[in-house]
């Protein structure tokens, strides 16, 4: 990647409690595929899923690893874009 590139990492909040982020590759009507993404397991911050956009915050957050993936775009409640 070219250092003047800028990844486009989002946070996704989805159905059933699934929190996940990575760096949007695709986006189709039914699917985002994401790489590099992780899901959310916990924080203990105090400031709520939000404060994972910052990149100050980020490390408050344990984010477990899950490669490439494809979220179906019905399951996703909403979107947070993330500075990191």
């Amino acid at each position: 990647m070219k250092k003047t590139e800028k990844k486009n990492h989002a946070c996704f909040i989805c159905e059933y409690g699934w929190i996940i982020c990575g760096i949007v590759e695709k986006r189709d009507d039914d699917v985002v595929t994401l790489s590099d993404s992780a899901v959310v397991r916990k924080w203990r911050n105090g400031k709520g899923i939000g404060a994972i956009s910052k990149k100050k915050y980020k490390d408050d957050y344990t984010l477990d690893e899950i490669g490439d993936v494809r979220i179906k775009q019905n399951k996703v409640l909403f979107e947070i874009p993330c500075e990191w």
